[in-house]
């Protein structure tokens, strides 16, 4: 037998079989139709750039194709259909686009029944309706966004009476791919064909890919089950969770999707095997491409990690566990964690933002170890994941950049506490490991640490950003605002109108031929968050000018710098101003370090408390 693999180069009229009824079908480890904005837009800036080009005169007679790559498909026997391995995407959002174009025609002289191409309920849907719902659906997204984008680009084209139908033939004649249809091959083989071929467009991820080595792997122990059909029900969980999102007009949840459960699968799995950083600095495709092709397991005397409950409990512990910090977070729940709900927020703020998955690691082992629920160890998870925090921050603070060290602490060391320690017992050794060197013995970065922040801050952005977040956080607690706010004020990136900048109260113009003294003015003591539109409106201003605007912000950080020394030093914002603020912007994190500082509710507010 010859290499199971037809290809050719076809048109979009010929891919889709016009009237010929459903050709195409979805894999059910194929994640569900999911392009964003920038994809539809990308996609249209295709075709609408050949269209015009098209138009011109002197392109009249020779027109030239586009190329929308490749579109990967499988034979399946049992229906006769074709599995779209690559090319869902694309191929979706073409008859959705074509569906709309038809809508439009004055005159049609040929009709797509769009709705006949691929084996799908949802598409179909979309496509039988004659109205453009406001739902969470891609589908209906996509056409009302694809719809806006047409009518936008039919106003260059005011002459043409026939505009529609003029753009729909260009594409179903223009239009062009490269066809690969595999035969007879294990549904293994198929992705490692896509992964081999495929360099543009990808609409396989890591996600998909896990899904069929994972079904490989299970099926491999026990080829009874419908191994596609249990995986594939992890990931309508996820998908059902996101369904659900935005009841009541709440704008704070956010949509995940798998790869953040395999971000914390892969990390529980290296620290049941022991494996190091070598292992956990891997992407997700790689990983998981090498653990279940490749040799190492049988080193394990355990795989009970492999086993799918274990994996569906993850997936579901995960959600709630997600579920529930928004939660406590809208509604002010749980006080005595305040600042641990933002724990997560602040580590992917440091360089080592990898490592967001601790408290959900953290939760896995401690349930697993007591047998008891996640649930059981959702506050006393993040109180783990606050202190790793500290630790972040250090190295982030210190280092330019990511460093291994680090990396081989939290791998080699935390993951085996996380396993096999007791919270309590967690907490202790990191509050050890907070200023020991990481390095060598001979160094302590303690000094490292409050000197950087004293002066020189601002030289670098990551660390600036960090930790002028960190004690704007501290201000917003101590005044009592509700989490919700400071979650929309600092985390909530989406809905943020007007993100902050990290402002020098002292313009930078203005000391910069300050030699002795530039370093500190580029210190904690001169800087604080605020609206990026006030920090642009008064550029060089002198502090005394810029008072009144700073007012006008909803930062607590800048109030209580309005509080505390407007008055004192607004007719002069000297060395000796920024001295005393660095003192006490020094005490807050030096508190925060010691873990002196904690947050509660007395009288019904939030507020910073300082421990005896």
């Amino acid at each position: 037998m010859g290499f199971p693999i037809d290809s050719k180069v076809l048109g979009l009229r010929e891919l889709i079989k016009v009237n010929e009824g459903e050709r195409y079908s979805i894999p059910i480890y194929q994640r569900p139709y999911s392009w964003e904005e920038k994809n539809i837009k990308d996609f249209l800036a295709s075709i609408f750039d050949a269209f015009k080009e098209v138009n011109e005169e002197k392109c009249k007679v020779n027109v030239k194709p586009v190329f929308f790559g490749t579109i990967q498909l499988d034979h399946n026997k049992d229906d006769n259909t074709l599995d779209i391995v690559d090319g869902q995407q694309r191929l979706t959002t073409f008859l959705l686009f074509l569906d709309l174009l038809q809508r439009n025609e004055k005159h049609p002289k040929e009709y797509i029944d769009c709705s006949k191409v691929i084996k799908s309920d949802k598409l179909k849907e979309v496509l039988k309706d004659d109205n453009i719902k406001n739902t969470s659906s891609k589908y209906y997204e996509n056409r009302k966004l694809l719809k806006k984008e047409v009518e936008h680009f039919e106003k260059e084209f005011k002459e043409k009476n026939e505009f529609y139908t003029e753009l729909k033939n260009f594409v179903l004649d223009n239009v062009y791919f490269v066809q690969l249809i595999t035969e007879e091959m294990d549904l293994s083989e198929v992705v490692s064909v896509f992964n081999t071929i495929n360099t543009t467009g990808l609409d396989l991820n890591a996600t998909d890919i896990f899904k069929v080595r994972y079904y490989d792997y299970l099926r491999g122990i026990d080829n009874t089950k419908d191994w596609l059909k249990e995986i594939n029900s992890c990931y309508q969980s996820i998908d059902d969770s996101n369904e659900k999102l935005g009841k009541g007009g709440r704008t704070d949840q956010t949509k995940f999707d798998m790869g953040w459960v395999l971000d914390i699968y892969k990390h529980i799995i290296c620290a049941e095997f022991g494996w190091g950083f070598s292992e956990v600095s891997k992407s997700n495709q790689k990983f998981f491409d090498e653990l279940f092709k490749g040799t190492r397991l049988t080193e394990q005397s355990d795989l009970s990690v492999l086993e799918f409950d274990t994996f569906k409990h993850i997936v579901d512990g995960f959600i709630d566990y997600w579920r529930w910090i928004e939660n406590v977070r809208y509604n002010g729940e749980h006080p005595e964690i305040a600042k641990e709900i933002f724990s997560i927020y602040l580590v992917e703020k440091t360089r080592y933002k990898r490592y967001w998955t601790i408290p959900f690691v953290v939760a896995y082992f401690r349930a697993k170890a007591e047998g008891k629920k996640w649930s059981d160890y959702y506050v006393d998870s993040l109180r783990v994941n606050m202190y790793m925090f500290r630790f972040f921050l250090i190295y982030t603070v210190v280092n330019d950049r990511v460093i291994n060290p680090v990396q081989n602490k939290v791998c080699d060391k935390c993951f085996k506490w996380f396993k096999e320690c007791s919270t309590g017992e967690i907490i202790r050794n990191i509050k050890s490991l907070l200023w020991s060197p990481v390095r060598s013995n001979e160094y302590n970065p303690y000094d490292d640490f409050y000197k950087t922040i004293k002066s020189g801050l601002f030289d670098n952005g990551s660390r600036v950003h960090l930790v002028c977040t960190l004690t704007a956080l501290i201000d917003e607690v101590n005044k009592g605002v509700k989490e919700r706010d400071i979650y929309d004020k600092f985390f909530n990136y989406e809905m943020i109108k007007d993100p902050y900048d990290i402002e020098h109260i002292e313009a930078r113009n203005n000391f910069k031929d300050d030699k002795d003294n530039v370093n500190e003015f580029n210190g904690i003591g001169n800087l604080t968050v605020l609206e990026r539109s006030i920090n642009r409106s008064i550029k060089d201003k002198l502090v005394g000018d810029k008072t009144e605007e700073y007012k006008k912000s909803k930062y607590a950080a800048v109030g209580v710098f309005i509080q505390e020394f407007g008055d004192k030093c607004k007719d002069k914002w000297d060395i000796e101003c920024v001295r005393k603020r660095r003192k006490e912007e020094i005490k807050k994190i030096k508190s925060f370090m010691k873990g002196e500082l904690y947050f509660c509710i007395r009288g019904g507010s939030l507020g910073v408390w300082y421990r005896k």
